[in-house]
């Protein structure tokens, strides 16, 4: 533009009323933080009872509704809400409370991080200051950064060209301001036409990943080992970089239909620290490897959601436990738990709320097992433990009915007066009045032993249950075989479950039952 284009361009601003201008230069308006706010956890659709959350990659979502009050000036704005869920899914998000509705909606991807603002300043001027670890003397001087985060970060001063972090002093750039259009925290903004001046309160609403939540159960079996106290914890976890302070919390039990969602990385990421040898690239007496700066390696971005979940380390997870309990509610074929009073979500962390605490529940322990009916002669020749289960049904006559979410179970027994873990399981969701059973390990006193003799067609079979426990011992075995074969001559009752059969027997303690029969091929 020339300098006439320009004056010319100054005069037709100035003339504009300052209410006409803000229909040509957008004004930005941003909320920092809502006023109130509910998340709504749902688990991770693909893991199973059984298997416990994966912190390092929370593969459930939440729900986040967030009350806002903005005060908005006429004319196009441009809104902008500050400190979303870093793995907002920007398609979900729902705006309204805003008079005239929206014209467009972004997610602000480029967040401030080490590497966001080294790329902000590419050929641009900065400080380094220099400190030495001897004498503490601090340098600072005037250069240029050259390269990218990725580059090795090489800048070019008044001696020449340089890596940072090379010269064995401590170095720091120093930048002048923040490059334009990164933001500090993860941000979503809205475009909206406000006819007159207004002040309104804003609803936002929208999913985001990187979140999960599990069921976790305690059992205490009683001394005569027929029933056990059942206690329930709530455990979410929120693997976000935002915190959501004194939110209406609730979960979410069942399988939902949800399809796989793209978002778009944030910005950032590594910054590649290289040193390299002096002398040439050329002379061979030099080292001639490039020393890779591993430890210098940072970033101050946040990981992709839903990858950003949380670190592994114990000591950089905050667990955090409140005995309320749970609400549950129905939410059409799932169930809801809701957390009565406001609690915090914390970034990075997992939060426990009771659920319910049950005594005084009746169950049988159950060895079972499931062998091959007709393995091959020399199979088996050792004998092989059988999992221990407890199996219990879910109503309330029995001190339960009521739908039990999938989850984690640890079985403890008192032993000598003192708390001994028996062993752990999972189970899947239960609704009212169904059985349920919980394997919670093998055990190295009810074991099982299968021999064969014959060939060909026709083969008979030994199986043989030993009991060196001091109680008898309730033991199922499941039979199964080919489709071309047939299961005869059964020394014992087989009934049927699973499509399997099922020879159910009781072993006196210090003893054993034998079950022989006969697989004849068709």
């Amino acid at each position: 533009m020339t300098v006439r284009a320009l004056f010319a361009f100054l005069l037709l601003a100035a003339a504009v009323p300052a209410s006409a201008q803000s229909d040509y230069f957008p004004q930005t308006v941003t909320s920092q933080a809502p006023s109130s706010v509910s998340v709504t956890v749902y688990r991770n659709p693909g893991r199973s009872g059984d298997e416990g959350m994966n912190l390092n990659y929370l593969g459930g979502y939440a729900l986040i509704t967030e009350q806002r009050t903005v005060t908005l000036p006429a004319g196009e704005v441009d809104l902008r809400f500050e400190g979303v869920a870093g793995g907002i899914i920007p398609q979900s998000a729902i705006v309204t409370g805003l008079p005239d509705g929206i014209i467009e909606k972004n997610r602000d991807a480029a967040l401030l991080s080490p590497s966001a603002l080294l790329n902000g300043y590419l050929g641009r001027g900065v400080t380094i200051r220099r400190t030495s670890a001897a004498t503490g003397k601090v340098q600072e001087f005037d250069a240029q950064i050259r390269t990218d985060a990725s580059g090795g970060m090489v800048l070019q001063t008044a001696e020449g060209f340089e890596a940072l972090h090379c010269t064995g002093l401590n170095e720091t750039i120093v930048y002048p301001a923040i490059p334009q259009g990164l933001s500090a925290k993860p941000t979503l903004s809205v475009k909206s036409r406000v006819a007159t001046p207004t002040r309104a309160t804003v609803t936002l609403s929208y999913l985001a990943t990187g979140f999960d939540w599990q069921a976790n159960y305690v059992a205490d079996i009683s001394a005569d080992g027929k029933a056990m106290n059942l206690f329930s914890w709530v455990t979410l976890a929120n693997g976000d970089e935002i915190s959501f302070v004194n939110a209406q919390t609730q979960t979410v039990a069942g399988q939902p239909n949800k399809g796989r969602d793209n978002i778009q990385r944030p910005s950032g990421g590594l910054i590649a620290l290289r040193c390299w040898p002096q002398g040439t690239t050329s002379d061979v007496s030099v080292k001639n490897f490039e020393r890779e700066r591993a430890q210098a390696r940072y970033s101050g971005a946040p990981m992709p959601a839903p990858m950003v979940a949380m670190e592994a380390a114990a000591d950089r997870i905050t667990v955090t436990a409140k005995r309320v309990e749970a609400k549950q509610e129905d939410l059409g074929d799932l169930k809801l738990y809701r957390i009565p009073v406001p609690v915090t979500v914390a970034a990075q962390s997992q939060k426990q709320v009771a659920m319910f605490e049950k005594t005084a529940i009746p169950f049988v322990q159950i060895h079972e097992g499931q062998i091959w009916a007709g393995s091959t002669p020399g199979d088996h020749q050792d004998s092989l433990s059988l999992n221990t289960i407890l199996r219990f049904r879910n109503e309330k006559r029995n001190g339960l009915g009521l739908p039990l979410p999938a989850g984690k179970m640890v079985v403890f027994k008192a032993v000598g007066g003192e708390r001994i873990m028996l062993g752990e399981g999972g189970l899947d969701d239960k609704a009212i009045g169904e059985e349920v059973e919980v394997t919670i390990g093998q055990s190295p006193l009810v074991r099982y032993q299968l021999k064969a003799t014959g060939d060909g067609n026709s083969r008979d079979f030994v199986l043989t249950i030993t009991n060196a426990s001091q109680s008898a011992a309730q033991v199922e075995i499941k039979l199964d075989h080919q489709d071309r074969q047939k299961l005869r001559k059964a020394s014992g009752k087989l009934s049927r479950k699973d499509g399997k059969y099922l020879w159910k027997v009781t072993v006196p303690a210090h003893g054993e039952r034998v079950l022989t029969y006969r697989i004849e091929k068709e």
